[in-house]
């Protein structure tokens, strides 16, 4: 399912905000990974080119090697998953 389908069913969760959780969690991902997702989405930032190949990758569209793909939807998901729990507590 595309990201922009799973906030459209999640009135909670915001682009903006899921953009801002990946920027702050970036430090996670390996240099090598962040570095090829920039080299594939040059003209967005890099929490955008994030969000950008994991929805290439649900329409299996993605350049990327099996393991760079379970990466990208594996960081993906931990923000969502993050985004979920910080709405949780703000209840």
């Amino acid at each position: 399912m595309k990201i922009k389908e799973l906030i459209y069913q999640t009135p909670e969760m915001s682009e903006e905000r899921l953009l801002k959780i990946i920027e702050d969690e970036l430090p996670l991902m390996k240099k090598s990974a962040k570095d090829r997702i920039q080299q594939l989405h040059k003209e967005v930032s890099l929490s955008q080119a994030f969000l950008d190949e994991y929805d290439l990758i649900q329409d299996k569209k993605s350049y990327l090697t099996k393991s760079q793909r379970e990466q990208i939807v594996g960081f993906v998901g931990l923000c969502m998953i993050q985004m979920t729990k910080d709405n949780e507590g703000n209840k």
